[in-house]
């Protein structure tokens, strides 16, 4: 199997992954982050409403240190605090799942 069509199938399957994870770190992960969030009195980003775009903030947050730096769009330093267990996986999975998906994209348009 030639590179490009591994690298093709291995898109297909980070794509998948890339938009479950994402689904699922927003609709379990981040709420359950604003809330706590919340208690402490940090308003969650108001400029994120409800389509997701807070997911990739909120991951980084989470792994590295640098990304809980607060800035005027967003506050991260309470996100780590707040992170569960499964957050952090899913979190991780979300990750992998996307650097995978832009590496094949780039292999892909390489070989096309």
């Amino acid at each position: 199997m030639p590179a490009a069509h591994f690298a093709g199938y291995s898109l297909i399957v980070f794509m998948i992954g890339t938009f479950a994870s994402g689904i699922l770190f927003s609709r379990i992960s981040v709420k359950h982050i604003n809330k706590n969030m919340e208690k402490d009195g940090v308003l969650p980003p108001n400029w994120d409403k409800g389509i997701g775009a807070s997911v990739s903030f909120y991951v980084f947050a989470m792994f590295f240190k640098r990304s809980r730096i607060p800035t005027p769009i967003f506050d991260g330093r309470f996100v780590a605090k707040y992170a569960r267990p499964v957050d952090k996986t899913i979190g991780m999975i979300h990750l992998i799942s996307v650097t995978g998906m832009m590496l094949c994209l780039c292999i892909v348009s390489y070989f096309s």
